[in-house]
């Protein structure tokens, strides 16, 4: 098993994900608000502002999504869904996706 998490910059395409991992039999997601070091420096200590997004200020600077899934075939399912919707994850401004192994759980079927 592993522990998926993504860090999602654009919010808005946080429901789309969602729909999508239940249609594809992804169950069991937890959804966070994030924020970036930058973003929560740039609060803190305006002399860092530059670190701050440009433009117009987002609600939540991010989500993160956990989930865990059951082997490498489900993580790559999990990641094909997440870049069918937020593009390539390569490029800036989109998600940051990874895994780690989990060797022990209690207090859910999977």
């Amino acid at each position: 098993m592993e522990l998926v998490i993504i860090v999602l910059n654009k919010t808005d395409l946080l429901d789309e994900i969602l729909s999508l991992f239940m249609k594809y039999k992804i169950k069991g997601a937890t959804v966070f608000d994030s924020s970036g070091m930058g973003h929560l420096i740039s609060n803190q200590f305006p002399m860092f502002s530059m670190f701050a997004e440009l433009g117009e200020e987002r609600e939540s600077n991010s989500k993160t999504i956990f989930t865990v899934v059951k082997d490498e075939d489900e993580r790559k399912e999990v990641l094909s869904i997440v870049e069918s919707i937020c593009g390539d994850l390569s490029k800036p401004d989109t998600a940051v996706f990874f895994s780690l192994p989990v060797s022990f759980t209690k207090g859910f079927e999977h």
